[in-house]
């Protein structure tokens, strides 16, 4: 549907509105007029009827046909009145005249002017004197004239009407057709801004104004904004041309920015690779020393059944001389020779026998391999154990049961343990989770040794592990002396250490706690003076997707 114009808009609202405002008025005159008209109706049908009944009555009474024709005859000389009739007390007809049509018809008496049908307004009224009642007389006016009047009344009033929506509707055509040629010139006007600002001539953009109407004044503030519009436009070009120059100075800076900042980045790679290589060195430095907390006790593990062997293998050596002796006395015994030679290997093989005891010998090398055996089992497991401690592959997360890890380092810290105290381990039901088992193994070193080191004679460290929902949680606990509350908020800052100098790098809990969100978990401590100190390992069951691979 195409869109009005405001010509079109103005005429038909106008219209619109005086359209509705005829409507009402033409409603609001005929139904006045019809009310006007039916009340004087009745008002002449009542005078009428009743004047008519008062002038019969003697008539009546009297039984006076004659004088009641004469009556009706001065009735009807009334143009309007079409019939006329008078009825006994019983309803029986004295005398009538009038329209012979409407007399046969029954009598039907009418009260408003709407319920006419016949074009004839029927009323009635009694004879009476007193409260007697004689008769009554019966009237029929004709409202041919009335509905002539109120017919003509609505014409003229529509004649009004239709006359003054035409001097509405032209006065609409001239008011939009002023404003939309005042308009018109606005929108040429505007539609030249666009061109005058690439020539810069906005002379095309100026409106004429013959008119001291809003109009005109809308044109004044558009030519005031014109005016504006080419002083800034003037300001505009001279901006750009501006600005081109400091762009091209700009680039110039920026190209020699950015070969400066290529430089710095270069400077800064550099330093930042210095940086990590420091770092790796330092946590490979706190991880060594870790190993070397453990290096004493790691000694004597393997000292003790070292020590042992060498002396089980002392004895087997001195057994082993004894047999190889007896076995070259007994193979000159069984040599082909002269009897007295004979008689005298077997007196030096009977003092042989009589010198070592062979039997209790044999015994004992025996018990001895037994115990060489055991101990190079104990080497052995030690050095499985410093394997699986000693991973040093930081990538790679495979699936293991965290409580190896805690048997394991208990195995590797047990000696420096009890050289301060007890330690105590109990262990739950845990499933195989993803961790670096290094990284994990060097996290438990440093919270154990850390925990011995703080406790004294008959002082205790408690390791618990145990599942929580979706969490494996590992407690170290001691009985030492616990931390300071000063100290609890940077126990895990980077070179941060109460440890005299040269005892400690500060590293290592700082490294535990990456290591712990390195795998989506959590590291807390909780200490109390004088109590001690428990710190707490959470690990999410999953974290991302481990090798699958059991150790």
């Amino acid at each position: 549907m195409p869109a009005l114009s405001l010509r079109s808009k103005t005429i038909l609202g106008t219209a619109f509105i005086e359209g509705a405002l005829l409507l009402l008025l033409i409603v609001v005159a005929t139904r006045f007029f019809t009310a006007t008209l039916n009340d004087n109706l009745q008002k002449r049908a009542a005078t009428t009827s009743t004047l008519f009944a008062t002038m019969s009555k003697d008539a009546v009474l009297s039984f006076d046909l004659a004088s009641l024709d004469a009556f009706l005859n001065e009735v009807l000389k009334n143009p309007d009145i079409a019939y006329a009739r008078v009825l006994d007390r019983d309803g029986n007809v004295f005398a009538q005249k009038g329209n012979q049509a409407l007399l046969e018809e029954p009598f039907i008496e009418d009260y408003e002017l709407s319920q006419v049908s016949d074009g004839v307004y029927d009323s009635s009224a009694l004879i009476a004197e007193g409260d007697e009642i004689y008769g009554a007389v019966e009237v029929g006016i004709s409202i041919n004239e009335l509905q002539k009047s109120l017919a003509s009344i609505t014409n003229w009033t529509l004649s009004i009407a239709v006359t003054e929506m035409l001097l509405v509707g032209m006065f609409s055509w001239f008011l939009g057709s002023y404003l939309t040629n005042r308009l018109y010139k606005l929108k040429r006007a505007s539609q030249d801004i666009q061109s005058s600002l690439k020539t810069g001539d906005f002379s095309s953009a100026q409106i004429d104004i013959d008119s001291n109407d809003e109009i005109a004044d809308v044109a004044k503030a558009f030519n005031t904004l014109t005016e504006k519009l080419e002083a800034q436009n003037q300001q505009t070009l001279l901006y750009q041309d501006e600005l081109k120059s400091f762009n091209a100075k700009l680039e110039e800076l920026v190209e020699r920015r950015t070969e400066q900042l290529a430089h710095k980045n270069s400077e800064l790679q550099t330093t930042f690779d210095e940086l990590k290589l420091a770092q790796q060195q330092l946590v490979q430095t706190e991880k060594m020393a870790s190993m070397g907390q453990l290096a004493a006790g790691l000694a004597h593990e393997i000292n003790n059944p070292i020590g042992f062997i060498k002396s089980n293998i002392g004895s087997l050596d001195r057994y082993t001389s004894h047999f190889i002796e007896l076995y070259e006395v007994v193979s000159q015994v069984l040599q082909d020779g002269p009897s007295q030679d004979k008689a005298e290997r077997l007196e030096d093989l009977s003092r042989l026998c009589e010198q070592e005891d062979f039997a209790f010998i044999s015994e004992d090398a025996g018990e001895l391999l037994k115990d060489i055996k055991e101990g190079l089992a104990r080497v052995i497991e030690i050095v499985q154990n410093m394997t699986v401690f000693s991973r040093v592959d930081s990538d790679r997360k495979q699936l293991f049961n965290v409580n190896r890890c805690i048997e394991t380092t208990v195995k590797m810290a047990k000696k420096q343990i009890e050289s301060r105290g007890a330690i105590q381990v109990i262990l739950g039901d845990l499933p195989e989770v993803c961790i670096n088992v290094g990284k994990i193994n060097q996290v438990l070193t440093n919270l154990i040794v850390n925990a011995a080191q703080a406790i004294s004679e008959q002082g205790k460290v408690i390791v618990k592990s145990a599942q929580h929902k979706d969490t494996i949680k590992i407690t170290i606990a001691d009985t030492g002396s616990g931390i300071p509350e000063e100290n609890i908020k940077r126990i895990f800052d980077p070179f941060f250490t109460t440890k005299p100098e040269g005892e400690g790098t500060g590293l290592g809990l700082s490294i535990s706690f990456d290591i712990i969100k390195e795998h989506g978990g959590d590291l807390a401590v909780s200490s109390k003076l004088g109590k001690g100190t428990i710190f707490t390992i959470s690990l999410p069951l999953e974290f991302q997707p481990c090798l699958e691979e059991t150790l």
